[in-house]
């Protein structure tokens, strides 16, 4: 299992956010390191009922700012959700998404054709501080991503945030506007996240004869 030192744990039943159909469980054959890799399986059992693992380093390690990268391979199938990401340690500006929200990646099989997205989630107004007014900072289809490992990185300044895939920029940059928190939450420490979920409204219909999906992690690196 992933080092309790550097990783923790999240525990949820199915429909908890975005209609995903898994449970977030602590078992070791949900999430388990094997040849150098850390390996997040979902599986189905005979009911047809589905666990996965969330994991993150909250409490462990957190940051301001710097270069953050995975090498990942991707879980096959029709609706799976493999999604690398960071959330911010504590919610200074509020709950979600006054605090802010930045996914380096998120794939989608069923509902977007292998594809990889990458986004920041912020506060449309002050006054609408609970409405999520995300932005886009590209994505891109990766015809072996199921296949082969990729690299998928932000780099995150007090400037700008800018993502790339296997070194290349995904095109676009979100600025700081010098307005405050309302568009620029990202000014505190955020720690990480590695989770695969299944369905929901990224992951779309799940094969009905998919009874398990490994999503492979061979490294997490933050550069400063």
């Amino acid at each position: 299992m992933p080092a309790t030192s550097d990783w923790s744990y999240e525990k949820w039943n199915p429909g908890y956010v975005n209609s995903e159909k898994q449970s977030y469980v602590q078992n070791s054959a949900n999430a388990y390191i094997s040849d150098g890799t850390l390996k997040i399986k979902a599986l189905k059992d005979s009911s047809g009922n589905w666990t996965s693992a969330r994991i993150n380093t909250y409490g462990h390690h957190s940051f301001t700012y710097g270069y953050i990268e995975a090498r990942i391979k991707m879980p096959a199938g029709n609706g799976v959700w493999p999604a690398f990401w960071m959330m911010p340690e504590n919610s200074a500006y509020g709950t979600w998404p006054a605090s802010g929200e930045l996914d380096i990646m998120e794939y989608s099989h069923a509902t977007q054709g292998t594809k990889v997205f990458s986004t920041v989630h912020h506060s449309k107004s002050a006054a609408a501080k609970t409405t999520d007014a995300y932005s886009s900072l590209g994505s891109i289809s990766i015809s072996d991503a199921a296949t082969a490992f990729h690299t998928y990185g932000m780099r995150w300044t007090d400037q700008y945030i800018e993502t790339f895939y296997d070194d290349t920029s995904l095109g676009k940059k979100y600025y700081n506007d010098g307005n405050g928190w309302v568009n620029w939450p990202y000014d505190k420490p955020f720690h990480i996240i590695l989770n695969l979920a299944m369905g929901g409204t990224l992951g779309g219909t799940i094969d009905s004869s998919l009874t398990s999906a490994t999503y492979e992690i061979d490294y997490v690196r933050v550069y400063q």
